[in-house]
């Protein structure tokens, strides 16, 4: 298996939030209500990130539904991921960005548009359901100038090399934790 497919398969683990082996539009929605729970506000307050996930769904997990019963499974999901990268990349990464701008700020609590350690940790956290230590051990990975924080910036470059880069020692492969 292959680094890209390791971390396709941890993605699809990550989005596949009731764990039945398959993506619906429910499990990735989904995220922000967990997100809005662990953060301990409205659901109402994570709707900027609701619909930029429900974006995410319909755009392009939908269209990876080649059998059409509703749900992607794991092998659609990779073999589509790696043809809609080739092909179809700037529609990706537009919503892949919109979801990350969304959810970066809900986590920055002190409106300083970074995010610190702690709160990148809360967010992964609370979205995802990983252990913290996971987060914690990618943040040193992803503060490229290691300020202490991440950026938009950071951020962005990290999920593009997670969901593109072959190489085992890329950064970016640690965005949801150790590979």
């Amino acid at each position: 298996m292959s680094v890209l497919d390791i971390k396709l398969e941890r993605a699809f683990d990550v989005f596949d939030s009731d764990r039945d082996g398959r993506l619906e539009k429910a499990d990735v929605i989904g995220l922000s209500d967990r997100l809005a729970e662990s953060l301990g506000c409205a659901p109402e307050t994570v709707a900027t990130l609701r619909t930029s996930l429900a974006d995410l769904w319909d755009t392009v997990f939908h269209a990876m539904d080649k059998n059409a019963d509703g749900g992607v499974d794991r092998q659609e999901f990779r073999s589509a991921f790696r043809a809609r990268i080739v092909t179809d990349q700037n529609r990706i990464w537009e919503r892949i960005r919109n979801m990350s701008n969304a959810w970066t700020e809900l986590g920055d609590r002190d409106g300083d548009g970074m995010l610190s350690r702690e709160e990148y940790t809360s967010l992964l956290h609370g979205m995802f359901r990983l252990p913290r230590e996971t987060f914690d051990e990618a943040f040193n990975e992803l503060d490229v100038d290691g300020d202490g924080q991440l950026s938009r910036d950071e951020i962005s470059s990290a999920m593009k090399e997670y969901y593109t880069s072959e190489n085992y020692a890329a950064r970016g492969n640690q965005f949801f934790g150790r590979l």
